[in-house]
């Protein structure tokens, strides 16, 4: 019996720590006679999803489609960003720049609060918000999910997990899919 408990707590302790683990990783990318840092979250996407590097290529970001479907004709696509947070600033004063930026881009956007998404491993819920971009098909449906996440050392980053659809229907099929990555990240 001890030793199925010493067991137990072995593998309790290992997936502690596994939801513990750095999240956003660092690279260097060279480029002429430029140095820039490049940061990506440890993404493990959703069932039956894989990276897509199609997409990944021609947007510089990692970016996910549905298996056995192109970028282009996948109804829906998970792209991510992850950006240094070098002031501290709350996630909330990012949410607002970003969202201005976004509205000044494309002003007939309209920006809806939906139900934030709790994380399995302890870190603070993504807060997340429905788009439509009516003047901009290729973004014309979205579901941004904004948090935080730390790297080995500490750092803090923004992380802006997104899907994208070609439809609103496109984009309530795939939200639970969607929903249950945010969990697990």
């Amino acid at each position: 019996m001890k030793k199925i408990v010493l067991g137990v707590a072995i593998i309790l302790a290992s997936l502690f720590s596994l939801a513990a683990k750095a999240e956003v990783e660092k690279f260097i990318q060279l480029g002429g006679d430029n140095i820039r840092p490049i940061f990506r979250l440890k993404f493990t996407p959703p069932a039956n999803w894989e990276a897509n590097a199609e997409g990944t290529k021609q947007f510089g970001l990692p970016v996910y489609a549905p298996k056995g479907q192109g970028f282009h004709e996948a109804p829906a696509i998970i792209y991510i960003r992850v950006s240094y947070n070098e002031n501290k600033r709350p996630v909330s004063q990012f949410i607002e720049v970003s969202q201005d930026r976004w509205k000044k881009a494309v002003p007939d956007t309209q920006v809806t609060k939906v139900s934030n998404e709790k994380r399995d491993n302890g870190q603070g819920e993504f807060l997340v918000y429905q788009i439509r971009n009516p003047s901009h098909p290729a973004q014309g449906y979205e579901m941004l999910a904004y948090g935080e996440d730390k790297d080995k050392d500490g750092n803090t980053y923004f992380v802006m997990i997104s899907i994208t659809a070609k439809s609103q229907k496109a984009l309530e099929d795939a939200e639970k899919t969607y929903r249950a990555a945010l969990r697990t990240h």
